[in-house]
């Protein structure tokens, strides 16, 4: 995974992203347009995607934000 669309796509989409941090659907999709997961929910989407076999962790979303800042 290279992007936060990736991210999106490997969970299961919008409706499932929100639930694996356990927000609301247009709170997912606000996540979404603006390619930017807040740092407060990585725990759980960390531990959602375990339970998912997704492999997401903090070195990824570390990643995906940095390049996602430089291509900006």
């Amino acid at each position: 995974m290279n992007t936060i669309e990736e991210i999106f796509i490997a969970i299961g989409g919008t409706g499932a992203f929100a639930k694996a941090i356990s927000v609301k659907h247009s709170t997912a999709s606000e996540i979404r347009r603006r390619k930017s997961i807040p740092v407060k929910y990585w725990p759980a989407l960390i531990a959602s995607a375990d339970l998912m076999a997704v492999s997401i962790d903090n070195d990824l979303l570390v990643r995906v934000h940095v390049e996602q800042d430089v291509a900006a």
